[in-house]
């Protein structure tokens, strides 16, 4: 019973802290860093208090998986700044909620799911928590990277005219977007990367404004096409992983 009241704990906190997150990062792309708090604190009170109690043989080698997760993730942060701070206070605040599963909540024996269902819950069930997460968040760019070409497609014609190397040509399709400097003034969080005579880069500055952007650009004719690219809201994206995750779990554990 005491460690259901534990699990329901995590699940609510994982929930009320990344929705919120994940609003303000996709409205802001700002974060306010004592939103992770209540989480972070709870989360590292649990994790210690089961730790007293023991763990497992798996929960330790899971445990020490996270950890070493969060190291990395923390080194490209403050060393090499390839993430922002709300991405890493996201990521660990989550391994501090979820720093392993619980093995007693495998589901095999129950009949009244699929054998396919079964086999994708336990796995979710099994796998340390960050890297279940990270593959969800994985998949769900994956989507976004199809849809971002399938959309650049149709403006395939403005990169031929450029003359840019084919390689060139996929980056831009792939990574960035093909638009006018008119939706760059209309829209939040885009930054050019490629505009004739101009800007020429491969990339963006996490730490920009965008909206110096259109001080910079006022001058150019609305119609004249570039290439930009989007701010992802990656703790937004990071929190739908998050929160699928945390569905999931809970039908797990009471199902």
């Amino acid at each position: 019973m005491r460690i259901m009241i534990e699990e329901v704990i995590r699940v609510i906190l994982a929930v009320i802290t990344f929705s919120i997150a994940g609003i303000m990062d996709w409205r802001t792309r700002e974060i306010n860093p004592y939103i992770w708090l209540p989480s972070l604190i709870i989360g590292i009170f649990l994790g210690i208090h089961k730790a007293v109690n023991g763990l497992s043989i798996y929960q330790i080698i899971s445990l020490v998986i996270s950890i070493v997760i969060a190291v990395i993730v923390t080194i490209m942060v403050f060393l090499f700044r390839l993430m922002g701070g709300a991405d890493f206070l996201a990521i660990i605040t989550f391994i501090s909620l979820y720093p392993y599963t619980q093995l007693t909540n495998l589901i095999a024996y129950h009949k009244k799911f699929s054998s396919i269902i079964i086999n994708i819950y336990n796995i979710i069930l099994i796998m340390p928590p960050i890297i279940t997460v990270l593959l969800i968040y994985t998949i769900i760019m994956l989507f976004f990277l199809i849809y971002n070409t399938l959309c650049n497609l149709r403006h395939v014609n403005v990169l031929n005219y450029l003359g840019f190397p084919l390689y060139k040509k996929i980056y831009f399709i792939v990574f960035h977007k093909i638009i006018d400097i008119d939706t760059l003034f209309k829209r939040r969080f885009y930054y050019p990367i490629f505009i004739p005579g101009k800007v020429d880069r491969i990339s963006f500055n996490i730490y920009e404004d965008d909206l110096s952007w259109r001080e910079k650009l006022k001058d150019m004719p609305k119609e004249t096409m570039i290439i930009a690219s989007w701010g992802i809201p990656m703790a937004t994206f990071l929190s739908i992983s998050v929160l699928i995750y945390s569905i999931t779990y809970f039908i797990c554990i009471f199902s």
